[in-house]
C-alpha cells in the first residue's frame, strides 16, 4: 500500500546546496527516505551524484525547481531522463506547506541529517516589535524541504481566491 517513489530536486550551487529527496506516503503519513546534496556541485556531476546518492532515482519522475530549466535540460540529457519542471504559481509555497502539514507525520530517516535540520529551522518571519508571526516564510533553511514539495507537486492542491479574497482550497 505505498505509494511512491517520488523523487524531487532543488537546484542550487554557491552558497545553496543542490538538493534532492527520495520519500514515500502509506497510511496518511510522508516518509523521507533519502536525501542527496552538496554546496557547488558542478552540473557535470549532478545526475551522477544524485544517481549515486538516491537509490531508484534513474527509474522514476524527478520534480524538479523550475526556476533552472538550462539545468532540468542538462540533467535530463546526462543521467536521469524523466527529470521535468515542477509547477508552480502565485501560493505554491503556501499550498506545499499545507500539503505537507495535511499528513498525519512526517518521518524522516536518520540518514537524512540535513533534512532533520531544515524541519527543526524552517520558520516563518516574526513581527520585530510585536513579536507576532507572520503568514511569511523565512527564505532558509529550505532547499531540502522545497525538494520535497517538488516531489509531492502533482498531489499539491491550488488553492484559488473566490469572488469575495478568501482562498478557497481545492480549486
Amino acid at each position: 500500500d505505498w505509494d511512491g517513489p517520488y523523487f524531487g530536486a532543488y537546484w542550487g550551487f554557491a552558497q545553496d546546496p543542490t538538493a534532492a529527496i527520495k520519500l514515500w506516503i502509506n497510511d496518511g503519513n510522508l516518509y523521507i527516505e533519502y536525501e542527496a546534496g552538496k554546496v557547488g556541485l558542478e552540473l557535470d556531476d549532478t545526475a551522477p551524484f544524485l544517481i549515486s546518492r538516491l537509490p531508484g532515482i534513474q527509474q522514476h519522475a524527478v520534480r524538479a525547481d523550475s526556476a533552472r530549466p538550462e539545468t532540468i535540460s542538462y540533467v535530463r540529457r546526462n543521467g536521469l531522463p524523466r527529470v521535468a519542471a515542477a509547477k508552480k504559481w502565485a501560493g505554491s509555497v503556501e499550498d506545499g506547506i499545507a500539503h505537507m502539514r495535511s499528513y498525519k507525520e512526517i518521518i524522516v530517516h536518520p540518514r537524512c541529517k540535513e533534512t532533520i535540520r531544515e524541519t527543526r529551522l524552517y520558520s516563518y518571519k516574526k513581527d520585530r516589535q510585536t513579536g507576532d508571526v507572520l503568514p511569511i516564510i523565512v527564505d532558509a533553511h529550505n532547499h531540502y524541504m522545497d525538494a520535497t514539495r517538488y516531489a509531492l507537486a502533482p498531489l499539491i492542491r491550488r488553492r484559488a481566491a473566490n469572488v469575495t479574497g478568501f482562498m478557497v482550497e481545492g480549486l
